[in-house]
């Protein structure tokens, strides 16, 4: 939200007139004395993922394995969810996701944990299905995914029974 607003708020300067503008990858950027700056394009809170990325339907219990899974999901270090409050160490980085199931669609909810960059390209939440376009990956893990395409379904699965 807040490169959204910074976006607008620089798009209405009247010194961007003379600014260049450059795209790459999910987001414009302006370059504004030789820093680009990201700005969100028209329509990316609308940005999702309709088609899942398997045949099998995400299971709930195995998305929330995923999720307090330290080695593969790790949602907790970042998040709140209420659901799974018996558990220790919740985050408060990223936003609560205890109505995440309410608030967006399963597409939009598949593209936030496939590359939430589309939303908010300064994000600190990894990109669990990307391999290129990455940056201090370590040897053993460039050209991986985080997650599987059926762990990605199986998590949004879960998140869409947070209501």
């Amino acid at each position: 939200m807040t490169v959204a607003l910074l976006g607008t708020v620089l798009l209405a300067s009247p010194a961007l007139a003379v600014c260049k503008q450059k795209t790459t990858g999910y987001f414009r950027l302006l370059q504004r004395g030789g820093t680009f700056i990201p700005t969100a394009p028209k329509g990316l809170g609308t940005s999702q993922i309709n088609q899942p990325l398997t045949r099998r339907r995400g299971q709930p219990e195995r998305g929330q394995k995923v999720i307090l899974n330290r080695k593969k999901g790790n949602c907790l270090a970042c998040h709140i969810i209420n659901v799974l409050k018996q558990q220790p160490f919740h985050g408060e980085v990223g936003p609560n996701l205890s109505s995440v199931g309410r608030k967006y669609t399963e597409g939009q909810l598949r593209q936030f944990i496939v590359d939430s960059r589309v939303f908010n390209p300064r994000t600190l939440m990894p990109s669990y299905f990307i391999k290129t376009g990455l940056v201090n990956v370590i040897k053993k893990h460039r050209g991986k995914t985080i997650l599987s395409a059926q762990e990605i379904e199986d998590v949004v699965a879960f998140l869409k029974t947070m209501r």
